[in-house]
């Protein structure tokens, strides 16, 4: 299976700026590639800019230099905490650079804090911030690393969104100054801060010089190596519109752009880097800005040498101060303690919003008024259609799969008969459906479903629903990480991380597997009206399923989660942006739906709306199936 997502990981990189645009497009796209870029981050809308608050807490007189000890609020009560640099003595605006760290100890690494020291003993303000979770920041990175949460994925959260975000405040922080020219303000960090440079250069203009270090690859690269296990959430966006790192270099064109990187680096090798960097040059040659890209490469493991720190020093002086020369001055081996360089005393804030991040960042669709039935009707219509562009973008609609071959699995005593149908998915994994049909019947009602996880075999259409083969046929589709694909455990956390890279989730795919085997299904002689059933994590693929395909005439669901907000229920990539399942549900007025045994009392939304538009009884509520 994870074949499967190599082969879309290398069609993904290999397309990506192929065909850099000519000045006139580029710009006639810039707005629209932006937006993309933004939902991706989990930024589309931009959230509300609160009052920063900003404070300083201390200062720190040194020889040449200051140190200032700040924290603003990046949202309500979510506390942003960091050290400004700045020369001692200052006489006009100067050039500022943010410097994003990775995750070491934060603000107060010797690697990371030698950085703003030198921006500012060479005539610059710079500012460096902690990164969620790391040193004096509070929040949480390690969502799906560590913590199982998948509903990140589902809410259209990543915490790259989050540190993007405060980094756009802290550039609203900085061109408020009275020492900051706001049109000289660059970026540059190393690791997580190399990501965040990267990112916040694409989203926000205002940066006019970007200097990632050791994080630039592709996704193919990623996948391929398996990199993403070495990764924690905010390395990446939620790829929802299938790009790679050189459509980031596309929207950073033509601002000045450095890349540094290691050829040593086991997260980021050099056969990715160096085409990432290829692919961005041909796209600022078209615009007339071959010189203002480079890459500036050593041999060394991840991290900074000399020979990196100096070009990064130089891609500065050389586009915010002006000054080509070449740069002696390597960092200093002063080392300020963490403890002196804490903005909060010891003392963070108790109630702090930052470990809020994933509900107060990312818009969520609120359930909508069910007023009169015409307004209704036309939003349904609308939210099916961002479910299509959005969620479920990568799912091929109609379903066409090719069909590989057909097995008769025999006769039961009861005179059903077994077909298996293997057919190929549009990535190129072969699957199977198998279908039990009353043994002379035309065309009967058809009962499909997913094969289960937790489900040892599909052998004869192992499931449930199998009981209803006197009056119905049934079909068993074997979705992805069932039978015979089914992986274990950690490799299934690999997966699981790697599909948002293609804009996809595990259960996403399986949805799209799921209409596979129902159009199989359709094809077959015996098949009439197609009813889909579900239970717990199926009952998911099986609501969305049928949203996606009008054609399914209603839904039995059985333990149906009540919220894709919870971690357990299966994740769909921003699909809170859309709406919640108890929203959703209701979406397939006015199809039949069956619910089975205990219900949450959130799904009386969807009864109500039902109710209100006289399909009362096409909701049911049953015992057993």
């Amino acid at each position: 299976m994870y074949q499967s997502i190599k082969n879309q990981a290398r069609r993904v990189s290999s397309s990506s700026l192929i065909n850099p645009a000519a000045a006139a497009a580029w710009q006639r796209s810039l707005a629209a590639r932006r937006a993309q870029w933004l939902e991706m981050l989990g930024l589309l809308p931009l959230p509300q800019r609160a009052p920063l608050k900003a404070v300083v807490t201390g200062c720190l007189k040194r020889p040449g230099y200051v140190i200032e000890k700040i924290h603003f609020q990046s949202l309500a009560g979510a506390y942003v905490p960091g050290n400004l640099y700045r020369p001692e003595k200052i006489g006009g605006r100067l050039p500022a650079v943010l410097y994003l760290c990775g995750h070491a100890i934060g603000k107060a690494s010797p690697t990371y804090q030698a950085h703003p020291r030198w921006f500012a003993q060479h005539g610059y303000v710079a500012l460096i911030l902690d990164p969620i979770q790391l040193g004096e920041a509070q929040g949480v990175h390690h969502g799906t690393h560590r913590l199982g949460r998948w509903d990140w994925i589902s809410r259209g959260y990543t915490p790259a969104g989050m540190e993007v975000w405060n980094a756009m405040r802290a550039l609203d922080y900085l061109v408020a100054r009275r020492d900051v020219d706001p049109g000289r303000l660059g970026v540059t960090g190393n690791s997580g801060g190399g990501a965040m440079s990267w990112f916040l250069g694409a989203a926000d203009e205002r940066v006019k010089c970007v200097a990632p270090s050791c994080q630039t690859g592709s996704i193919e690269q990623l996948i391929a190596d398996r990199a993403t296990d070495g990764h924690c959430d905010c390395a990446f966006w939620i790829n929802y519109h299938q790009w790679c790192t050189p459509d980031l270099g596309a929207l950073i064109a033509p601002r000045p752009l450095l890349i540094a990187s290691c050829t040593e680096d086991m997260l980021w090798r050099p056969y990715a880097f160096r085409d990432v960097y290829l692919r961005i040059k041909h796209q600022y040659a078209r615009l007339g800005a071959a010189d203002k890209v480079a890459l500036a490469e050593d041999v060394a493991p991840h991290g900074y040498t000399p020979k990196q720190r100096r070009a990064i020093f130089e891609w500065f002086n050389r586009h915010l101060q002006d000054d080509p020369r070449p740069v002696a001055e390597d960092v200093t081996d002063r080392v300020e303690s963490e403890r002196i360089l804490r903005v909060f005393n010891g003392q963070p804030p108790r109630h702090d919003n930052m470990r809020r991040a994933d509900e107060l960042l990312p818009f969520r669709a609120p359930a909508p008024p069910v007023g009169a039935c015409k307004p209704w009707t036309a939003w349904q219509r609308a939210t099916i259609k961002k479910m299509r562009q959005l969620t479920f973008r990568n799912i091929a609609l109609p379903a066409r799969p090719e069909l590989v071959e057909c097995r008769a699995d025999g006769v039961s005593r009861a005179g059903i008969k077994f077909t298996s149908h293997v057919f190929r998915t549009a990535d190129n994994l072969e699957l199977r459906v198998r279908t039990g049909c009353p043994g002379a019947a035309a065309r009967v009602p058809v009962v499909a479903f997913a094969l289960p996880e937790s489900l040892r075999s599909g052998h004869f259409g192992a499931g449930r629903p199998m009981a209803l083969t006197a009056n119905h046929a049934t079909a068993c589709v074997e979705v992805r990480n069932t039978a015979a694909t089914s992986v274990g455990p950690g490799y299934l956390w690999t997966l699981r991380r790697s599909y948002p890279l293609l804009g996809q989730s595990l259960p996403e795919r399986q949805v799209s597997d799921l209409l596979d085997g129902i159009e199989i299904v359709r094809q077959q002689p015996f098949a009439g009206p197609i009813t889909l059933y579900g239970e717990g994590r199926t009952a998911v693929l099986a609501v969305y399923a049928a949203l996606l395909d009008p054609a399914i005439a209603g839904v039995i669901l059985a333990d149906l989660p009540a919220s894709h907000a919870h971690p357990d229920t299966p994740e769909l990539p921003g699909i809170l942006r859309i709406g919640d399942l108890p929203q959703n549900l209701a979406l397939l007025f006015p199809r039949p739906i069956t619910l089975v045994g205990r219900v949450d009392r959130a799904f009386n939304w969807a009864a109500k709306v039902y109710r209100k538009f006289g399909q009362a009884g096409s909701v049911r509520r049953i015992h057993k199936l």
